[in-house]
């Protein structure tokens, strides 16, 4: 894309701190801001938004430290689903004469991370998405109670009715989830992107995330089917164990 348009944004609404450590090891690894930094061909601008308040100061000192000021960032300290204005005024004007698209991804640990109604916000802009749904963990877990996470994860109580619809049929919750959250991307003007392959524990081989991509254009699906070429599959994590 970096010959199609005036300007390529990048937003992590979840940045953290740039490097995260195993759990019970010493191995380091990068974590997205610094992933998508590290690319060769950059994007213009970098947002990156971030709850805890030392994890993105520790992600400002590192990227300063690494690229001395040759990538445009900007940082927003706070709750992503209180900063939808802040985040949407941070992306360039889009004009004729100047296009501009965006990137936002978004990976919420649990449910209660992450608002539709932020997707909703963001999505009036010209943005492809990332999202990693958390259809195990909290959701697999409560789905059968008054759960208001899962409520404002796909911004509305609608999903009961038709879960207690699949169940009967025998499906799967995370079948029939990630299939409701494609729909409830639609209802936003988003083509279905795809979801990658499933991430499970190495305990019971349980359902975690699945990894769903998100736009409005065609080729946005063609794209993506595309990356996961290249991808390595990963159906474990370490900590785990």
């Amino acid at each position: 894309m970096k010959n199609r348009w005036g300007a390529r944004v990048y937003i992590d609404l979840f940045a953290g701190a740039g490097i995260s450590l195993i759990k019970d090891t010493s191995r380091k690894v990068l974590t997205s801001p610094m992933l998508a930094l590290d690319i060769p061909d950059k994007f213009d601008k970098y947002i990156f938004c971030e709850l805890d308040p030392a994890n993105l100061d520790a992600l400002q000192q590192r990227v300063e430290r690494k690229y001395s000021n040759t990538v445009n960032v900007q940082y927003i300290q706070g709750d992503a689903n209180l900063m939808t204005d802040k985040i949407v005024e941070s992306i360039p004007s889009h004009s004729k004469s100047f296009t501009v698209m965006s990137f936002c991804f978004l990976d919420p640990f649990k449910a209660e991370n992450l608002c539709f109604s932020t997707i909703e916000a963001i999505s009036k802009k010209y943005i492809d998405f990332l999202i990693l749904v958390p259809i195990g963990m909290d959701m697999n877990r409560t789905k059968e109670l008054d759960n208001k996470n899962i409520d404002k994860f796909v911004g509305t109580p609608e999903w009961r009715d038709q879960w207690k619809a699949a169940k009967e049929k025998n499906i799967a919750f995370d079948i029939f989830f990630t299939d409701y959250y494609q729909k409830r991307m639609k209802s936003l003007k988003y083509c279905y992107g795809g979801y990658s392959e499933i991430v499970r524990s190495t305990i019971k081989n349980l359902p975690l995330y699945r990894l769903g991509f998100f736009s409005r254009h065609p080729l946005g699906q063609k794209i993506w089917e595309e990356a996961k070429k290249y991808s390595t599959r990963q159906t474990s994590f370490s900590f785990f164990k």
